[in-house]
């Protein structure tokens, strides 16, 4: 989230929580719990002017959040973002997803099938260790669930500015993807598409990724 006259903050959070969210919670109640999280957040912020911010999962949390209209948002921004729809996933990738044992050997697996570069070394461990500790209700209810829920009606055509950025290598959201099932619920956006890069881009590009989150900002009127 952008407050562009008051402060900024680290977007990627909610990401975070899909898979750290408490075990008690039910599956179904995640998406509107993190979509009233974000709201509340900002409201409690007394922002007024806002770009939010969301990577794959969060990228679709952002959109529902859009589709409150709050007052106060401005335009989105999404990176390799989750489609409102069901999304797509290949049956090998499937199976790993629902088999997932939350070892070392996994996690460096999850982490190098979602990258194209090689991630600075503190960065990479951060990464593992993320996927060694998720909360495992949290992480079974994408494979189970969530990744077919379809909030396309809700979500529906969006008034706002927005930008979707992906990189060209995204082995599960490739730019095909986002042109097919996330554009057409943006009439104002642009997609940008980044050679060379997969779906981790705020570890894989964070610096070329600020810049291009900064000069977005700076169009905003």
């Amino acid at each position: 989230m952008s407050g562009k006259r008051s402060c900024r903050f680290s977007t990627s959070g909610t990401e975070r929580s899909r898979w750290t969210c408490r075990a008690s919670a039910a599956p179904a109640t995640w998406r509107g719990s993190m979509t009233r999280h974000v709201e509340q957040c900002i409201d409690a912020a007394g922002l007024d002017d806002v770009i939010l911010v969301g990577h794959s999962f969060s990228g679709r949390i952002a959109m529902t959040v859009a589709a409150d209209r709050p007052a106060w948002l401005r335009a989105l921004v999404l990176i390799a973002p989750s489609p409102p729809g069901p999304q797509s996933i290949d049956e090998e990738e499937h199976r790993f997803q629902l088999d997932f044992d939350f070892s070392e050997a996994q996690a460096r697996q999850f982490i190098d099938g979602a990258s194209e570069v090689s991630l600075p070394p503190a960065l990479y461990q951060q990464a593992v260790e993320d996927a060694i500790n998720a909360n495992p209700a949290a992480w079974r209810a994408w494979p189970t669930t969530t990744y077919a829920e379809d909030w396309r009606q809700r979500v529906d055509r969006l008034p706002y500015p927005a930008w979707v950025l992906v990189g060209d290598r995204d082995p599960s959201l490739p730019p095909n993807t986002q042109r097919a099932e996330v554009m057409p619920h943006l009439p104002q956006g642009k997609l940008e598409v980044f050679p060379g890069y997969a779906h981790l881009l705020p570890m894989e590009m964070p610096e070329t990724l600020a810049e291009r989150l900064n000069a977005i900002a700076a169009e905003m009127p």
